[in-house]
């Protein structure tokens, strides 16, 4: 399976690259036929810089950021990001900023939640979403459903691969999409053609990575 995985550099920047590994492999929501790994680009800091910077020009000129929620293990990247968008610039919207970079937390009940003292740099503050990989989109919805139900205002979404181009009229801004993926699907169980001809599930995957079944 992952000796079958092609590297694809990204056309928005050519430091930044991604592994996808063929097979047929359950998420939480869809059937995917690629595992987009960006394991390395979340935890090495020059890696995760490049993608902070490359996604920060999306917003840095024309949208105001109080907040970066990330999602996916996407902290570090979100902080390069952060760093970017309040750089120094005269014609940035968020020159000298200080910009809060948080993550939402699950409680017992499954329900996405902000801890009180973070709820401050949620409530009444302009925030962009950051989160790593985006397949289905239910994430995103859930994750906006959060940042609204604590009075955020949702300026932007980026990602590093997302098989969409936008989620409830918002556009995504990212570094890897479907069309770079030669083949790419994403299928709910009902519809997933590897399951209808027979294919066994190679692994379970998630935001962290995946498990060999």
């Amino acid at each position: 399976m992952a000796g079958n995985s092609i590297t694809i550099a990204s056309p928005l920047n050519p430091v930044l690259s991604i592994t996808a590994i063929p097979g047929h492999f359950v998420t939480s929501h869809s059937h995917i036929n690629y595992y987009i790994d960006i394991t390395e680009m979340k935890h090495s800091h020059m890696l995760a810089r490049e993608a902070g910077i490359t996604l920060a020009d999306n917003f840095a000129y024309e949208k105001v950021v109080d907040t970066v929620v990330c999602m996916d293990g996407s902290e570090i990247i979100g902080a390069f990001l952060a760093q970017k968008l309040s750089k120094n610039d005269m014609i940035s919207m968020n020159s000298r900023k200080n910009i809060f970079v948080i993550t939402p937390e699950f409680n017992t009940n499954g329900q996405m939640i902000f801890r009180d003292n973070l709820e401050p740099m949620i409530r009444g503050k302009k925030v962009l979403l950051l989160i790593a990989s985006v397949t289905t989109g239910k994430t995103i919805h859930r994750v906006l459903e959060c940042i609204q139900y604590y009075r955020g205002e949702v300026q932007g979404i980026a990602a590093v691969f997302s098989a969409k181009e936008e989620q409830e009229g918002i556009r995504i801004h990212r570094l890897f999409s479907w069309q770079d993926i030669p083949d790419y699907e994403t299928h709910s169980y009902r519809d997933c053609p590897q399951c209808r001809q027979g294919i066994p599930i190679d692994a379970l995957a998630n935001s962290f990575g995946f498990s060999r079944i």
